[in-house]
């Protein structure tokens, strides 16, 4: 994607004080549509195209953006795939991954083609426009040539870790890394994503500004090169993360005489129901916490998910030894799987253990683990525990985690671990 020539920054900032500029979007898609290009990735033996984004063109010369998840396979798979551009008038131009920023899904080309038009940052922030505002979203709709989408401007997800812009406007594949922008051409957001019905979604240009500026420096770098970059990108990401899951106290809810974690953080949803059975030999209730946020590394693997999950049993009718085995049968199949290629991950090593907590309560406890091939350092962690030692009522706790290193994976679960309490 790119922004606006020096000439319209300077107009766009006297408009920011005032009325933004009008604008149809006919007009928007004259002046500023030559900015923008189709981001093809390529199958180098055959030249056949795999995937096709968006792009644009922007200040800084040779350089164009876009959405990280478009060129992704390129940074895993460099020997097998390239990027290539194709320009407003249909020539096309080989493209070089300059830089990435994996937590907001963007990316930084180089390119030796002539930019027709340069695109400007909205640099006053996503925050400062009144929810109404016209936007304007340009890219490439499902290789159907460029489009623009008129829309609207409503304000940052609630409930989100990360920041992004609710969109009223139709966003469709291949439109993913085109610009949207006020009416004076000024970039407030990159498209990203769909969840359709016209309700779309824009990484905004905050994030943007910040990576265009590690990039204005760099030269090409080697794909091993980016692959450590998305990698230690990963690391950093997933402490700060889990750092602030257990920086402190999480709310609870009653679960039969058992009180448990919920809500790990404010952008967590929360559901639970009844445990319904036929014969009413027992009885009890689920409770799950997870976020539909997370970040995009490969079409194979989307990272820091964090889900929670817990399930109370109880019985007035059968025998101890009947519950137990129940209980126990309960345990061994919850929460047991993850999906994933063979190639990606090693196979699970767990640790099963008996283990105490400060309330008083004994767990049986798993923690099982496996490790990414080719992102040292961080594995995939199912944390099971089921309370043991009270007579017909029994918890059992899932705590599942992606892309994460084993000593915040641990402290992380004794936090969950210390937040479960029983009352008589």
């Amino acid at each position: 994607m790119k922004r606006l020539a020096v000439a319209f920054v300077c107009l766009g900032l006297i408009a920011a004080r005032g009325a933004q500029v009008e604008a149809d979007p006919r007009q928007v898609f004259e002046r500023f549509s030559p900015a923008v290009v189709q981001v093809r990735i390529e199958e180098v033996a055959s030249e056949a195209k795999r995937s096709l984004g968006s792009g644009f063109f922007v200040e800084q010369p040779g350089l164009v953006v876009t959405n990280y998840h478009v060129i992704a396979e390129v940074v895993h798979h460099p020997d097998r795939y390239r990027v290539r551009l194709t320009d407003a008038h249909g020539a096309m131009h080989d493209a070089r991954i300059v830089t990435l920023d994996v937590v907001h899904d963007l990316a930084v080309l180089r390119t030796d083609a002539e930019a027709p038009r340069k695109l400007a940052i909205f640099r006053e922030g996503a925050t400062r426009l009144p929810k109404g505002e016209r936007l304007f979203s340009l890219g490439n709709p499902l290789d159907l040539g460029m489009s623009v989408v008129e829309g609207t401007y409503n304000g940052l997800l609630e409930h989100s870790r990360y920041e992004r812009i609710h969109f009223t406007g139709s966003l469709n594949p291949g439109m993913s890394g085109g610009p949207a922008m006020l009416g004076d051409g000024r970039v407030v957001g990159v498209n990203v994503a769909t969840a359709g019905e016209q309700v779309s979604f824009l990484v905004p240009a905050a994030p943007l500004a910040a990576l265009l500026e590690r990039a204005a420096g760099m030269g090409d770098v080697e794909p091993t090169a980016l692959r450590e970059t998305l990698r230690a990108q990963l690391v950093a990401h997933q402490r700060e993360y889990l750092g602030e899951l257990v920086a402190k106290p999480f709310p609870t809810v009653k679960l039969g005489r058992f009180t448990a974690p919920t809500q790990l953080a404010p952008f967590f949803n929360c559901w639970g129901d009844r445990i319904e059975n036929d014969d009413d030999l027992y009885q009890g209730r689920t409770h799950g916490c997870s976020t539909e946020d997370y970040v995009f590394v490969s079409d194979a693997r989307a990272f820091s998910i964090v889900e929670l999950a817990h399930r109370q049993l109880a019985s007035t009718v059968l025998g101890p030894s009947r519950f137990a085995s129940l209980y126990s049968n309960w345990f061994e199949t919850n929460h047991s799987m993850r999906l994933g290629r063979k190639e990606d991950f090693t196979q699970f090593r767990c640790r099963n253990r008996f283990v105490e907590n400060g309330n008083g309560l004994t767990f049986k406890a798993s923690f099982c683990a496996r490790r990414y091939r080719d992102l040292e350092g961080l594995y995939d962690v199912i944390f099971k525990t089921a309370v043991v030692g009270k007579d017909r009522e029994g918890l059992e706790t899932a705590l599942l985690l992606s892309a994460v290193e084993l000593d915040s994976a641990r402290e992380l679960a004794r936090h969950v671990l210390e937040s479960i309490s029983w009352s008589e």
